[in-house]
């Protein structure tokens, strides 16, 4: 069964709460991954963990073409044909 967006944004922000050094309330959706200070390394990780829990194959640059947690989320629903989409 697909993910929604609902799910990977929550996924996401988990994931970025969890290895991010900030405050909590600082990873929010619309915040683009360069203001969480997102470095390659970091950004590989999450695409790393995507890639496992949604069994798809994602570029590097996917983070750059949709550069919110928000974008991201809304991106890999559709690719996966994922519901919700508006979560």
């Amino acid at each position: 069964m697909a993910a929604s967006e609902a799910e990977i944004r929550e996924f996401c922000l988990d994931y970025l709460r969890k290895s991010l050094e900030l405050p909590a309330e600082e990873i929010v959706p619309e915040a683009s991954f360069a203001r969480l200070g997102l470095d390659s390394a970091s950004s590989v990780g999450l695409l790393l963990e995507l890639e496992e829990w949604l069994g798809l194959e994602l570029s590097p640059e996917v983070t750059l073409d949709h550069p919110t947690i928000a974008e991201l989320a809304r991106f890999l629903a559709a690719e996966q044909g994922g519901s919700g989409a508006t979560g």
